[in-house]
Order: C-alpha cells, then sequence, then structure tokens
C-alpha cells in the first residue's frame, strides 16, 4: 500500500506591503486608544485625590471646632502650613417659636466653619448644626 502526503509548496508566503501598512496603521490606532484612556484616568485619579485632600483638611478642622468650640485654637499638624481656618458660632433663626427657646440651658447652634489656603482663599466651607451650651453663643 502506498500512502500519499500532500505536497507542500515550498515557496515561503511573504507580507504584501499594502498588509504591513494596515497592521501598522491599527496598532497605531490601539497605542493612541490606549494611551487616551490611560491620560484621561489619570486625570481623574488626580481630581479625586485633590478633592480626598480638600474634604480630608476640612472634616479635621470641623472635628476639632465640634468637640473644642468656634474659639478652638488648632493644633499643629492638622493644618498644612500656611492654610488657616475660621469658626463662626449663630443662633438657628429658623426654627418654630417653640423650638428657640432654650431647654435646660441648651439651644441649637450653627457652626460655619471655613477653611483658607496659601493665598487667603476660600478653599472649603461648612455648616453643622449642634446643640450648644447657651452661654457659648453669647
Amino acid at each position: 500500500m502506498k500512502v500519499i502526503y500532500p505536497v507542500f509548496n515550498m515557496r515561503k508566503q511573504h507580507f504584501t506591503l499594502m498588509e504591513v501598512m494596515i497592521a501598522a496603521t491599527i496598532l497605531a490606532m490601539s497605542v493612541v486608544a490606549g494611551l487616551g484612556i490611560v491620560g484621561a484616568a489619570r486625570s481623574n485619579l488626580l481630581r479625586a485625590e485633590k478633592r480626598w485632600g480638600r474634604q480630608h483638611i476640612l472634616s479635621q478642622v470641623a472635628e476639632c471646632y465640634l468637640l473644642a468650640g468656634p474659639r478652638a485654637i488648632m493644633p499643629d499638624g492638622v493644618l498644612p502650613q500656611g492654610f488657616s481656618s475660621s469658626c463662626h458660632l449663630y443662633t438657628v433663626d429658623d426654627l418654630p417659636e417653640d423650638a428657640q427657646e432654650s431647654i435646660r440651658g441648651w439651644l441649637l447652634g450653627e457652626f460655619h466653619i471655613e477653611v483658607f489656603d496659601v493665598s487667603g482663599k476660600l478653599m472649603e466651607e461648612l455648616r453643622v448644626r449642634k446643640l450648644v451650651k447657651e452661654d457659648d453663643l453669647l
């Protein structure tokens, strides 16, 4: 019995110039699209990090004022160098008349907390309502 093997063309197949150019174009478009996606992701990450940093500073300052009172002096390390903050405590006026009276010396007050950057520009602000002693509002 005789086995017949298929005959292979021993000639090498080369790519045409057009096929190489199309492959290079597709590769270049893929690289450009990938770089665009990476650039956008990096930009979003930097913006999110900046927002988080600002909110973190504001939350630390607010915690200090809410615990120590509106005349508290910020401890070292709470604010970055050159930053400043202020806090004002106001009586809440938009309550019904019977709710504006003090109960055992306590009233509802509103803390207005502001954080300023190095140039003195308002960076973030926060308003928090909290029960405070009547003497603190004076």
